[in-house]
């Protein structure tokens, strides 16, 4: 019995860190994937590096910057369900985009993706549009019904592991 509890534990810690990504979906229009890239670039995602000059600006397609945008935007938001949508142009995958090059890595982890949005103040943007707080519903990106919640997942992954710990340890106490 006590094996099986152990290796009950092994599988529930081993499987809760596997790579996540965002990618954007094949056969998508040209027009629906930039705005997904204008969308993620306009608030959460860090797009300096598919710039001009960028480590992933080669290939330089809508789709493969699509791809890089939505995951960025996907894992600073971490991970939070239905923060991979953006109106049905992205999906998740357990496999990094296939067009990458060499010296362009993908964040696959919301720890991986650097530094946690901004809180600071709204701002008008370079088109003169309004940007919103941070962790505000947006329009067009996270949507269900737990809301924009940036900790939603990472937190909720962390619980489970403490529980699954804890019942553990107290399986084999018995």
């Amino acid at each position: 019995m006590r094996m099986f509890v152990a290796l009950l534990l092994l599988l529930a810690l081993t499987t809760s860190s596997s790579a996540i990504y965002c990618i954007c979906k094949d056969g998508k229009g040209d027009n629906e994937l930039q705005t997904s890239i204008d969308y993620a670039c306009g608030s959460l995602a860090d797009c300096k590096p598919i710039q001009d000059k960028g480590p992933c600006y080669q290939p330089n397609t809508i789709k493969s910057h699509c791809d890089w945008a939505v995951n960025s935007y996907f894992q600073k938001a971490a991970q939070v369900p239905g923060s991979c949508n953006f109106s049905g142009t992205a999906t998740t995958s357990q496999n990094p985009p296939s067009n990458s090059v060499t010296g362009c890595i993908y964040p696959s982890s919301p720890s991986s993706a650097g530094s946690p949005p901004s809180t600071t103040p709204p701002t008008t943007n370079r088109t003169g549009g309004f940007t919103p707080f941070p962790g505000t519903p947006p329009a067009f990106g996270p949507t269900g019904p737990q809301g924009f919640t940036p900790s939603n997942g990472a937190s909720s992954l962390v619980i489970s592991s403490v529980f699954t710990l804890c019942f553990s340890s107290l399986a084999f106490l018995m």
